[in-house]
């Protein structure tokens, strides 16, 4: 449309300069006019040129224009875009710088940066309120805490050299709210390259914590010092107790192995029980006290645990039979022959709950069975503890193993004691690394079980679960637990049982023919049969160790041989073998035929060493002299007494002695320093060592340890039985060394 209106534009001045011509010819001449024509046609076409020239020029500039405003306007868009995003993002930086300036500021812990010269280049609002700074006065100073005097820390930046990533210490510092503890964590910050750049403190306040920890220490400090006070304490009751103790219960011994009336003897016997029970307390409150203070130490023995289990009820069978209570023992054939644990806390636990069974059971009886069982994914020993007694009320089930319970807490109850058996028990088989508990059968009467962890050295002999192999035998007793007992004994032997009733045991013997009959004469000292021995089968009778006086009748009824109860389980499969072996084998006369007496009854018959021996005894204390003294001289063993240790000193210089006894506790030197100062001078002469036993009253691990770093060769504790005694003695003089002995002394 431009170009077309240039066009018009450039005709029309044409004509209008041809019109202009020809009107000015008409007025001039010829040529003249003809040539000024030409020249006003000329002028006319380069004007028109000229200006479709600047038309051209005009169109190209508006395309340009419009190109370049098109282009401007897109960048113009884009440039807003990009405003736009460089917006949000200043936006989003700014919040986040909030953020964490905020979460800086907020968490309560100071946070500084510093140059490695030490110049504050940075702190967080926490830093600058603890100190009491201004950031202006403080950023590009140096800064250091004000320490306490008798606080030390490490310099500043002195990790650096020694490349350390990280250090952590604690300063006792002034700060704004006084002295204060604060812990530093240092670290430095580097660059790409690896330079320092600054060192980043983070600081907390600490003081709290620290008085915490001062009163816990000073606590602490002060249990560790009642604890010294309470061992020392026990260590001394121990002995001051014990010291009487074994005056009494030794003298009543020995007055029970004199020639006594009955009466006199029943009240000897009743000094002597009350006594083992006053023991049996203090010992249990001594236990309780050595727990308590951490005293108490698990050795690791190899231990065969069927003469423990039939030792503790054989120990407890006599306190059994004075309540018409029956005591057996069952020990599952794939029970480990020997085991590593400890052997005295095992007994001690297995006692506890026998003794605890028997005293609140008033009939029926006790069985002790002992087994292997699996418990997370682990062979552990299981003790089960049944009595046919009062029971245990669900709801005491877990307080019962507490301290000073009982299940019968009124004024009004039976049974005495402290109520310290199955709290002491809890602590050794928690100790030992087992557990303990207590169930209620639906029959009544109460289960105590616990089981030890134990590590199996040797495992019990096949031939032990096959003694009775192929063999009936029969068992006839009132006595439901016994007639258990024996059952499960016989079965855990390989035999078959038949359990006969005491109606008609006599016709039912001669129908069945077993191969041997066991008839059970009770537990008084008088005979209670319930059938006679059989003519046509082997009979045997168990007895009490009472009622042995009752042999030559028993041999008058016809009865074949005799077992002592309680009776033990490999004992029984033995004898009932070799007597249907051999008829005639082991008579009731015989003295292989009875089992061992109970311990407790072997310790009051007077048995004479082999071997007399020269004693040098040094007791300052006169009964426990006596008591020690008769006991000796009874085994044939010469003793001469000293009251001191700086006596018993200067009689080992003078003579030679086969054995040394020495109290503990002595008058001037100790019995530990005594022992010593004797070993040191043997050594000095290049003299044999004579053997030395301690007699003391202290049952603490540390003074039998002080006793074994003296150099002595033993540990008697008070109340002194015989039997322990004689085991002494035993263990230091067998057979050989007892010969050589003899000689010298002759």
């Amino acid at each position: 449309m431009i170009i077309a209106r240039a066009i018009s534009a450039f005709f029309g001045v044409g004509m209008l300069a041809a019109s202009t011509g020809a009107v000015a010819a008409g007025s001039l001449n010829g040529d003249l006019g003809q040539g000024a024509l030409w020249l006003l046609a000329m002028l006319a076409t380069l004007g028109t040129l000229i200006l479709y020239l600047a038309l051209l020029d005009a169109r190209a500039k508006a395309r340009a224009l419009q190109a370049n405003s098109t282009e401007l306007q897109s960048l113009t868009a884009k440039l807003e875009d990009t405003l736009a995003t460089v917006s949000a993002v200043n936006a989003r930086l700014h919040e986040s710088e909030v953020r964490y300036k905020g979460l800086v500021d907020a968490q309560g812990d100071a946070i500084i940066r510093r140059s490695p010269d030490s110049r504050l280049t940075y702190g967080n609002e926490a830093f600058f309120k603890l100190f009491r700074l201004h950031p202006r006065q403080a950023i590009g100073h140096p800064f250091a805490p004000v320490l306490h005097p008798d606080n030390r820390a490490p310099v500043f930046g002195s990790f650096i050299a020694r490349d350390i990533r990280r250090v952590r210490y604690d300063q006792h510092v002034q700060t704004a709210f006084g002295l204060r503890w604060i812990a530093w964590e240092d670290y430095p910050i580097r660059d790409a390259g690896g330079r320092l750049i600054e060192i980043q403190s983070v600081g907390r306040d600490i003081t709290e914590r620290k008085t915490l920890e001062e009163a816990l220490t000073e606590a602490r400090n002060k249990a560790e010092a009642a604890n010294r006070a309470k061992s020392s304490f026990l260590a001394t009751m121990s002995h001051e107790i014990r010291t009487p103790m074994n005056g009494v219960l030794g003298m009543g011994r020995l007055l029970m192995e004199t020639k006594l009336l009955p009466e006199q003897r029943t009240y000897a016997n009743a000094i002597l029980q009350s006594g083992e029970a006053l023991l049996s307390l203090i010992e249990e409150l001594l236990d309780f006290s050595k727990i308590e203070s951490g005293a108490l130490r698990l050795d690791e023995d190899e231990v065969e645990l069927r003469p423990i289990v039939e030792g503790v009820v054989e120990l407890l069978g006599p306190r059994a039979h004075a309540k018409d209570l029956e005591l057996v023992a069952v020990i599952a054939p794939d029970t480990p022959a020997l085991v590593r644990t400890d052997g005295m806390r095992l007994r001690q636990i297995l006692t506890n709950l026998v003794g605890n069974a028997v005293k609140f059971t008033d009939r029926g009886g006790v069985r002790v069975d002992l087994r292997l069982v699996e418990e997370a994914e682990q062979r552990v020993l299981r003790f089960d503890v049944r009595d046919t007694g009062l029971g245990v009320p669900v709801e005491m089930h877990e307080e019962i193993f507490n301290e000073f319970v009982q299940a019968d807490s009124t004024h009004a109850r039976r049974f005495g004691g402290t109520g310290l058996g199955l709290a002491i028990s809890k602590r050794l088989v928690t100790a030992m690394g087992g557990k303990i508990g207590v169930e209620a059968p639906p029959h009544g009467g109460s289960v105590f079980w616990f089981t030890c962890p134990a590590m199996v050295l040797r495992d019990a002999l096949p031939v032990e679960s096959e003694r009775l192999a192929g063999l009936r035998i029969a068992v006839v007793t009132r006595n439901a637990i016994l007639r258990e007992g024996l059952t499960a004994q016989v079965r855990a032997a390989g035999g078959e049982v038949t359990t006969l009733g005491t109606s008609d045991a006599d016709e039912n013997v001669s129908v069945l023919h077993p191969d041997a009959v066991i008839i059970d004469a009770g537990t008084r000292s008088t005979l209670e049969l319930p059938v006679r021995p059989q003519k046509h089968t082997r009979s045997i009778v168990m007895v009490t160790p009472e009622a042995r006086n009752k042999l030559p009748e028993l041999t008058a009824m016809g009865f074949d041989a005799y077992l002592v109860k309680p009776v033990r389980q490999l004992t029984l499969a033995n004898y009932v073998r070799a007597g249907t072996n051999a008829m005639s084998a082991d008579p009731i006369g015989s003295e292989a035929a009875p089992l061992p007496l109970p311990a407790a009854a072997v310790e009051n018959l007077r048995r004479p060493g082999p071997v007399s021996l020269r004693v040098l005894l040094a007791e300052d204390d006169p009964i426990n002299s006596l008591l020690v003294r008769e006991l000796l001289r009874r085994r044939g063993h010469r003793v001469r007494e000293v009251e001191t240790g700086e006596t018993a000193i200067a009689a080992m210089s003078e003579e030679r002695f086969d054995l040394l006894l020495t109290d503990i506790h002595m008058p001037g030197l100790s019995g530990v320093e005594t022992a010593k100062r004797i070993r040191a001078e043997e050594a000095t002469r290049a003299l044999p060592p004579t053997p030395i036993v301690a007699l003391t009253a202290d049952v603490l691990e540390a003074g039998k340890q002080a006793c074994q770093n003296a150099g002595m060769n033993g540990f008697l504790t008070k109340p002194i039985t015989p039997g322990e005694l004689d085991a002494v003695i035993a263990k230091l003089f067998p057979a050989g060394e007892e010969a050589r002995a003899q000689d010298a002394a002759a």
